[in-house]
C-alpha cells in the first residue's frame, strides 16, 4: 500500500507537474520571441500542453480509467489559451517599480503602490490558465451531455463577459488605478498615450475574468465538482504564480549591471507556473480509477465513439502545429531575412490551405477506416508517435527563432530548452514503456 501511493505521488503528480512545468517553460517563453506573441504564442504553448495532458492520462483500452482523457483535450487547451493570449500584459509591470506611466516615450509617470502590480497580475494570471481548464473540463462530462447542456454552458460565458464589461464601463474606479484621483488623465488619451492602453489590458484583463467565472458559475450550478476544482485550482495557482514572479522587475536589482533578457525569463517563468497549475490539478481531479470502478461510472468514460476521438486528435494537432510551423517559420525569417509582414504572407499562402487539405484528409481516413461503437482495441495505437511528434516539431521551431547564436543571450535560451527537451522527452518516454507494462492501461485485470 505505502509503495502504490508513492507510486501514485511520482506519476500522478511529480511527474506530471514536471512534465507541464518544463514544456511550459520553453513554449512560454517561445511565446514572446521573434513571430509569436498574443494568441500566436499561445497556441505553440496550448497544443504542447494539451498533447502531453492526453498521453499521460489516456488508457488503450476503450474504457479510459482517468476522467478527462480524452484526445479532444489537445484542441481544448490548443484554443482556449490561444484565446487567452489575445490581450496584453505591459502596462501592469511598471507598478512594481512603483510607477503608472502615463507617456512612456516622454519619461511621464505617477507614483502608484506595488501592490497594484500583484493585483493585476493575478487578475491576469487567472483567466489565462483557467480559461484553458474550462474547456479541459468540457471533455470529460461527468455524465452524458444533451444539446441544451452546451447552450446553458456556452451562455454561461457570454453572460460572465456581458456583466464583466458593464461593471467595468459603470465603475471605473475599482478598475483603473488611481482613477478617482487623475480622472482628468484618463480623458485626456492623447497626452497620456499608456493610459490608452492601461484601460484596454485591464478591461480585456476583466472580460477574460468575467468568461472564466461564467463557465465556472455553470459547473458550481451543475455540482460538477471536480470540474470546479479542476478550474479552480488551475486558475487560482497561476494567479498567485504570476503575481509572484512580478514580470522579473527585481532582477536588474538582484543581478546589477547585468545585461541579460530578464523579460523572456519572466515569460519562461509565467510558462511553468502555468505548468505547476495544471500539474496539481492533474493529481487533484484526474488520478487513476481501477478498470471496475471506471466501467460503473457514466457511459462518459467509455469511448463510445472511436472515430470523433480519432477525429479529434488530428484536428488538435494539425490546428495546434500548423500555426505554430507558420509563425515560427515567420519569426525565423524576421531574424534573418527581414520584412517580418511580408514572410508571413508568404508562408500564410502555402500552410494555409496546407492546414484545410491536411484536415479534410483526415477526415477522409476516418470515415472511410470506422471503427464500430465499442471498438474494443486503442482508436489512436500511434499516440506515442503523435506526441514525439508535437515534441520534436515545436522544439525545433523554439531553436529557429531563438538567435541568432551569435548573441550569448539567445544562445543561452538554445542550450535552456534543450535541456528542457531532454527533461520532457525522457518523461514522455518513461509513460510510454510504464503503460505497455501496466495492465490497467492494457485494458486488463489489477495486478
Amino acid at each position: 500500500m505505502t509503495e502504490n501511493r508513492k507510486s501514485d505521488l511520482i506519476h500522478d503528480l511529480l511527474l506530471p507537474t514536471l512534465l507541464f512545468a518544463a514544456l511550459g517553460g520553453m513554449s512560454w517563453a517561445v511565446r514572446g520571441s521573434s513571430g509569436y506573441g498574443g494568441s500566436s504564442g499561445c497556441i505553440f504553448a496550448g497544443v504542447l500542453w494539451g498533447a502531453a495532458w492526453w498521453f499521460i492520462a489516456r488508457d488503450s483500452s476503450p474504457v479510459q480509467t482517468r476522467r478527462y482523457a480524452s484526445a479532444w483535450i489537445i484542441f481544448a487547451l490548443t484554443v482556449g489559451i490561444g484565446f487567452s493570449g489575445n490581450r496584453g500584459w505591459m502596462q501592469w509591470s511598471s507598478f512594481f517599480e512603483g510607477r503608472l506611466q502615463t507617456n512612456y516615450s516622454k519619461g511621464e509617470f505617477l507614483p502608484i503602490s506595488p501592490a497594484y502590480g500583484f493585483l493585476w497580475l493575478f487578475i491576469a494570471g487567472v483567466p489565462w490558465a483557467g480559461l484553458g481548464a474550462c474547456l479541459l473540463a468540457w471533455c470529460g462530462p461527468k455524465q452524458p451531455f444533451r444539446a441544451w447542456h452546451w447552450v446553458a454552458r456556452i451562455a454561461a460565458g457570454v453572460c460572465g463577459v456581458i456583466l464583466a464589461r458593464f461593471l467595468f464601463n459603470q465603475l471605473p474606479d475599482l478598475f483603473l488605478p488611481l482613477h478617482s484621483s487623475i480622472a482628468d488623465r484618463y480623458q485626456d488619451l492623447e497626452t497620456n498615450p499608456n493610459l490608452r492602453r492601461l484601460i484596454n489590458d485591464n478591461r480585456n484583463a476583466i472580460t477574460h475574468l468575467g468568461l472564466y467565472l461564467g463557465f465556472l458559475g455553470f459547473e458550481l450550478a451543475r455540482r460538477d465538482w471536480k470540474n470546479v476544482l479542476l478550474i479552480v485550482t488551475v486558475g487560482g495557482l497561476n494567479g498567485i504564480g504570476w503575481a509572484a514572479c512580478q514580470n522579473w522587475k527585481w532582477a536588474p536589482g538582484v543581478w546589477p549591471g547585468v545585461n541579460f533578457n530578464w523579460w523572456r525569463c519572466w515569460e519562461s517563468s509565467g510558462g511553468i507556473s502555468i505548468g505547476i497549475a495544471y500539474g496539481v490539478a492533474f493529481y487533484l481531479v484526474n488520478r487513476r480509477m481501477s478498470p471496475e470502478e471506471a466501467a460503473n461510472q457514466a457511459p462518459a468514460f467509455v469511448n463510445t465513439r472511436p472515430n470523433l476521438e480519432r477525429f479529434g486528435a488530428y484536428l488538435g494537432l494539425v490546428y495546434g502545429l500548423g500555426l505554430s510551423i507558420q509563425n515560427g517559420l515567420k519569426g525565423w525569417a524576421n531574424i534573418y531575412l527581414g520584412n517580418e509582414d511580408y514572410w508571413e504572407r508568404q508562408f500564410w499562402f502555402v500552410i494555409g490551405p496546407l492546414m484545410l487539405l491536411a484536415i479534410a484528409a483526415l477526415a477522409i481516413r476516418v470515415w472511410k477506416t470506422p471503427h464500430p461503437s465499442g471498438h474494443a482495441g486503442d482508436p489512436l495505437p500511434h499516440s506515442f508517435f503523435l506526441v514525439w511528434l508535437v515534441l520534436i516539431v515545436q522544439n525545433i521551431l523554439a531553436q529557429l527563432v531563438t538567435g541568432p547564436l551569435s548573441n550569448r543571450n539567445e544562445l543561452v535560451f538554445n542550450i535552456y530548452y534543450l535541456v528542457l527537451f531532454i527533461i520532457t522527452g525522457a518523461i514522455i518516454t518513461h509513460y510510454h514503456f510504464r503503460k505497455a507494462a501496466d495492465p490497467y492501461h492494457a485494458g486488463g485485470d489489477s495486478a
